[in-house]
């Protein structure tokens, strides 16, 4: 996994982890903020690497299924922009992002 989509799983985590089954938080934690193994995350869930990898994959669905609902993390990334920006610029900026909500 390319480490730009590994940060933006571990903010999507954090914005909509909550959401998610107490279970797939703590595989997708130990696996993305924990940098365990399927290995290692299987031998502590006492399950299988497919089982490890099968929850993985269904939680980041969910979480990209969060998003494109709710773009929390588009709104943030957003935001963030807006503070390097003058006064004049970040009203514009901020018209624009409320018309694409």
């Amino acid at each position: 996994m390319k480490i730009e989509e590994t940060i933006k799983l571990g903010e999507l985590l954090d914005l909509y982890g909550e959401l998610l089954s107490n279970k797939q938080r703590q595989v997708l934690n130990n696996y993305i903020n924990n940098d365990m193994s399927l290995a290692e995350i299987a031998e502590n869930e006492n399950v299988s690497r497919v089982a490890v990898l099968d929850a993985i994959k269904k939680a980041k669905q969910k979480l990209f299924d969060f998003e494109a609902k709710i773009k929390l993390y588009k709104i943030k990334t957003q935001l963030n922009c807006l503070l390097n920006l003058n006064e004049k610029d970040i009203k514009s900026k901020i018209t624009k992002i409320l018309e694409d909500l």
